[in-house]
């Protein structure tokens, strides 16, 4: 999950992004107003098109919860503060939580499946900034 926030956060690196899911991942986002995608080619438009509409991004996580583990797969929550500022001037700032699925491969551990649900109310720019997709 920290992984996660740093890469995104980042907004130059796509493929380091879509390195930490498995090829089959789904990305729920329907929880929130936002599409859900499956496998990495939907990830990847995703992706570009939030980088290309972003000129800064801040997530900030905490209240890890391990709810499953049995040695090569796991599931965790935690609670996220995502803030964003859009290259047109428009401002994210939400409250959700994370869950994340992972599994355990032979190059390290990846997220199998990534829901994002609401804490507080979602804004309207989360669908004036990301809805298009």
């Amino acid at each position: 999950m920290t992984e996660y926030c740093y890469r995104v956060d980042a907004l130059d690196d796509i493929p380091a992004v879509l390195d930490l899911f498995t090829a089959d991942a789904v990305l729920d986002f329907s929880f929130i107003g936002l599409p859900t995608m499956d496998g990495k080619p939907a990830f990847q438009a995703f992706y570009e098109g939030v980088f290309a509409d972003m000129s800064h991004h801040n997530h900030t996580i905490s209240n890890f919860r391990l709810d499953e583990y049995n040695g090569d797969t796991a599931v965790m929550r935690a609670y996220a503060r995502g803030l964003g500022r859009s290259k047109a001037g428009g401002m994210v700032d939400v409250d959700v939580r994370y869950r994340m699925n992972f599994l355990r491969t032979e190059n390290g551990w990846k997220i199998t499946r990534y829901e994002i649900h609401p804490a507080m109310p979602m804004p309207d720019s989360l669908e004036e900034i990301h809805g298009h997709r």
